[in-house]
């Protein structure tokens, strides 16, 4: 994806330069510049410390504490399904040994198998329950009595495991699924059963594989929202820890996520881990005293689903800011609502784009109008233009005045004529983040060969007909006396149609559509000029 964006940065910088060009070296007329080097500077800090988070640099193992293993007992797996996902736990902890997500696929081809998000951000032993004890962590062994449970819609079932340890501390953990989320609500029960005082605690996390970032570009392991902002660590920061200061926590990918949600108010330590780009992961320590005969309980909830906008809306204290829209957000935001709204009424997302170009080119239309005029003007004053810089080529003072002066008698904006297009280059940036971002465009069809607007065409037939289209709008389009200027417009459409064979097929179709509707309307303003 950094490729892609540095070719995308070109794109805009080369249309502001080719629409600028002819009325910036008329206006000002600058000498040469020299060439100037970019240094880029690249920043190494570590994230700031937020609230009661602290950033810790360690390296080592995630688990500081050792681990006792439970007595063997065979492992029994007990499978859940609704109509969302179908989930396997394991008796070893109560842990997730598989979570599928039945409505979206690996790839869009028929046969394509499901998300697993067990290979990602629930990697097999997520949500395991250990008890802490004396500062050794132990395993715990779970038994139940369902082996299968199927959840109908708009239906709601419970699933409890009970375990006990070596000394007498009995664990009861009751997972609450409810058909129409993908939030699981957990509660553990932990009972002391000796004679003593129980001074410990219960932890549970979340594993994932990776952190830091994805082969597109986007930021994959541990997400905290706290009360002041959004934390992303990655392996340059490896840990950082809190108490009690996340509205919720977990690991991510572009599409997906699985995160943490505090339910009972109770003080909660957290940890969020990514000591190398291979692993990361979240914990959850609650400290527990208890009588002896006493009993305990902490709860929370675990959402474990896509960064569906309207979904993580729903669920607010700022769950939608998990979808990594980048620097473009304030625009990539409302885009996305505008395009889910237009699928809405329309079945299709290829569709909603074509309507949202057609609105953003009726509401530009007045100054596209006006911009077409200014380039026409532009185009016919050139020989006065010509004869300016020829009289006064050796007095650079007088030439910008007499020019400046032959624009306001025609009542010309020299820069006008890009306003349009400089106007549009937000949409455009807006677009291509939702569509890299937005799990609803993943796998969007359009029809016939687009199948996925979010992925380039397979074929490179869009990219032939967008850049077909430019051409025609450039031969259009009035020009100035200028040649190279007039062979540099024309060998644009072959450039933009090379850099827009790896674009999302979306952002292709709306710059296709764009071109027509250009077309339509320069030649609508030329006829009446001619009328």
């Amino acid at each position: 994806m950094d490729t892609e964006k540095r070719i995308l940065f070109a794109i805009v910088l080369s249309m502001g330069l080719l629409f600028a060009y002819p009325y910036i070296v008329n206006w000002i007329n600058p000498p040469k510049p020299k060439p100037v080097a970019v240094v880029e500077t690249v920043q190494t800090n570590a994230l700031p410390s937020v609230g009661a988070v602290k950033t810790v640099v360690k390296t080592g193992t995630m688990d500081p504490a050792p681990i006792k293993q439970a007595q063997p007992v065979k492992e029994a797996l007990t499978i859940v399904e609704t109509p969302l996902f179908k989930a396997v736990i394991t008796s070893k902890g109560g842990a997730i040994k598989r979570w599928e997500l039945k409505q979206y696929n690996v790839t869009n081809t028929p046969d394509a198998p499901k998300i697993n998000l067990s290979e990602t951000i629930a990697k097999n032993g997520s949500l395991a329950t250990r008890l802490v004890v004396n500062g050794q962590t132990e395993e715990i062994s779970f038994s139940t009595a369902h082996d299968a449970i199927k959840i109908s819609e708009g239906a709601r079932r419970e699933v409890v495991f009970t375990g006990r340890n070596s000394a007498g501390i009995t664990i009861e953990k009751r997972f609450s699924f409810d058909a129409s989320s993908y939030i699981v609500d957990v509660k553990t029960g932990v009972v002391n059963g000796t004679k003593t005082g129980f001074d410990g605690g219960i932890n549970t996390a979340l594993l994932a594989g990776t952190a830091g970032k994805d082969e597109t570009g986007y930021h994959t392991g541990p997400i905290i929202r706290t009360k002041e902002k959004l934390l992303r660590p990655d392996a340059e920061t490896q840990k950082l820890t809190g108490s009690g200061n996340a509205d919720w926590l977990g690991v991510e990918t572009k599409y997906f996520m699985s995160v943490f949600m505090a339910k009972d108010g109770k003080i909660v330590n957290w940890t969020a881990e990514a000591p190398s780009k291979t692993a990361s992961k979240v914990t959850l320590d609650v400290p527990l005293a208890i009588a002896p005969g006493a009993r305990a309980e902490t709860s929370y909830s675990v959402f474990l689903g896509p960064k569906d906008y309207n979904l993580l809306v729903q669920l607010k204290n700022g769950f939608d800011e998990a979808i990594e829209f980048g620097m473009f957000a304030f625009m990539a935001r409302p885009s996305l609502i505008v395009l889910n709204f237009f699928k809405n009424y329309a079945g299709n997302y290829g569709l909603a784009i074509i309507i949202l170009t057609v609105l953003i080119k009726i509401l530009f239309y007045p100054l596209t109008a006006h911009s077409l005029k200014s380039m026409k003007g532009m185009q016919q004053i050139q020989p006065q233009l010509l004869a300016i810089k020829e009289k006064y080529k050796d007095n650079k003072e007088k030439l910008n005045k007499e020019m400046m002066e032959l624009y306001k008698r025609y009542k010309i904006n020299p820069v006008g004529g890009c306003l349009p297009m400089v106007l549009q280059i937000p949409v455009f940036l807006a677009l291509y983040e939702v569509l890299y971002v937005a799990i609803e465009l993943r796998h969007a069809p359009l029809f016939l060969w687009i199948q996925d607007l979010s992925d380039k065409d397979p074929y490179y037939i869009a990219p032939l007909l967008m850049g077909a289209t430019m051409f025609v709008q450039q031969k259009m389009t009035p020009t100035t006396a200028d040649p190279m200027q007039a062979k540099i417009m024309l060998l644009m459409p072959v450039i933009f149609t090379f850099m827009f064979l790896s674009f999302p097929s979306g952002l292709v179709l709306y710059w296709f559509v764009n071109n027509l509707l250009s077309i339509a309307q320069q030649y609508q303003v030329q006829r009446s000029a001619q009328a």
